[in-house]
């Protein structure tokens, strides 16, 4: 039987391994919550340790500060429970406990085996929960775990369903989850409680957008995306959440998030970008749209500088003619890129801004670039992106930015982003998909583009931070030549 009715929920923006930081958010959206009328308070399962902790996580003393900072926060709860994920660990003494002292694994002494597990916590209290755990809180039986994907519960039938999300924001996951969530509250019978944190960590983006999902198949309410949130939510109540925005809405707002966190949370000024590439002047009037104008500097070594002063950035230009007389006879593009990114990055670093590079997915998976010329920078936020991503987004800026981009034309040869997408993406080798029954592609393109992604593999170990937009079980490591010999 539902007893529990409002159920508050915390959407916080926690850095990894910020105990501090986090803990305060924690427990002011807590108290938000209490404010107006929780019985339940739920909060993400990165809100206390942060997200992609990687070899920091395996860290004994991580763990240490992982339990100081819960027993803390339990402090400073009253009547009403808490619910939250954070790192547990099984010591790695255990997996060596028939060896002698002196015989111990040198790795072995200071770091754990770690992951993220559910945590009850009441006043002075930290319960330690399995993970798909059915607890009765007043009466309520919940079942709480800490996972991507919805799951049903196998034993018993309980009365709440709350899952910890901890899935990266990726194109299509808002309208994905949603389906999936409210699947699985109709077929459950019972509410579903979904919380995600906001934030970014080096490729990855979360973007939030916590929601409760009704029994009968609609969504109760939802938290905004890509923002620090908290609120209380009636299980029984009628209202019901606004339409999902459009993905290219939530896209073009994701990349604006991500360089923003990325330029915050790495202590930068501002961002530089040059202005002769071709997706320049999308890039710059993103970022425009991030951080301001007065927060992004262009850069030029080819007199481009009409764009950035229609979005009234400032632009430096740099000149390379005496520079390449001196050097070299032999005035070759590449080396004239290869200069002027070097000349260009030293510019922003020295002024303290994040350099970027406006390569596309198709540039950088057919190695169409100069390496430490177009690829140079610390940040590559189209490096995920198709040609038709791309489109799109120019599309839905150029009403606000009239005559930036030109005439808008669909791309050329978008069959080429799809084989990308197939070889490399899907992880289907080249006989398979022209082998597969209906197959859209000839096999001269098909086997062009895996000799591309095979030449180019090295170079695309060079690459800055990408930011990822894809799928994460379409998340291949690169390079991805190992895989193309067939």
């Amino acid at each position: 039987m539902l007893s529990l009715h409002k159920i508050g929920i915390i959407q916080n923006t926690p850095l990894a391994g910020d105990f501090s930081n986090n803990l305060r958010q924690i427990v002011q959206g807590y108290r938000e919550c209490i404010d107006h009328g929780a019985e339940l308070v739920v909060a993400p399962a990165c809100a206390l340790c942060g997200a992609d902790l990687k070899d920091l996580a395996e860290r004994k003393s991580f763990t240490i500060q992982t339990q100081a900072a819960l027993d803390s926060l339990s402090q400073e709860l009253g009547t009403v429970p808490l619910i939250l994920g954070a790192v547990t660990a099984a010591c790695a003494e255990d997996e060596f406990a028939d060896f002698e002292e002196e015989e111990m694994p040198i790795s072995s002494a200071n770091t754990s085996r770690s992951y993220l597990a559910p945590y009850l916590l009441e006043s002075q209290t930290v319960t330690e929960l399995n993970n798909g755990e059915i607890i009765d809180l007043n009466g309520t039986l919940v079942y709480i775990d800490v996972q991507g994907e919805p799951a049903q519960p196998e034993k018993e039938n309980p009365d709440l369903i709350i899952h910890l999300c901890t899935t990266p924001w990726f194109a299509g996951a808002a309208r994905e989850t949603e389906e999936n969530h409210l699947w699985e509250a109709t077929s459950s019978g019972v509410p579903i409680v979904c919380v995600q944190h906001v934030g970014t960590s080096g490729e990855n983006t979360y973007a939030g957008g916590s929601a409760v999902y009704s029994a009968q198949g609609y969504t109760i309410n939802r938290l905004p995306f890509l923002q620090r949130n908290n609120k209380v939510v009636n299980l029984t109540g009628k209202s019901r959440a606004r339409a999902l925005p459009e993905e290219t809405e939530l896209l073009s707002n994701a990349l604006e998030f991500s360089i923003t966190n990325t330029v915050k949370n790495c202590g930068y000024s501002g961002v530089c970008l040059s202005m002769d590439t071709p997706n320049a002047a999308l890039l710059a009037a993103l970022c425009s749209e991030a951080l301001g104008a007065s927060n992004v500097v262009a850069v030029t070594t080819a007199g481009n500088t009409e764009t950035a002063k229609a979005l009234g950035i400032s632009c430096h230009e740099i000149r390379l003619d005496n520079i390449l007389e001196q050097i070299s006879d032999n005035q070759s593009e590449a080396l004239k890129e290869r200069i002027a990114a070097a000349l260009q990055f030293t510019y922003a670093e020295e002024r303290g801004l994040l350099y970027l590079s406006s390569l596309s997915r198709r540039e950088i998976m057919t190695g169409n670039f100069t390496l430490y010329g177009e690829s140079c920078g610390h940040l590559a936020p189209f490096g995920n992106l198709y040609e038709m991503d791309l489109h799109m987004l120019r599309t839905a800026l150029s009403e606000k930015y009239a005559n930036l981009f030109g005439v808008l034309r669909t791309p050329d040869h978008p069959e080429t982003d799809r084989i990308i997408h197939e070889l490399a993406d899907r992880n289907i080798s080249a006989t398979a998909l022209l082998n597969e029954c209906v197959c859209p592609f000839e096999e001269n393109d098909v086997r062009l583009m895996q000799r591309k992604l095979i030449a180019s593999a090295l170079k695309r170990t060079q690459m800055p931070i990408i930011l990822r937009v894809d799928r994460p079980e379409e998340r291949i490591e690169l390079p991805v030549a190992h895989r193309l010999n067939d």
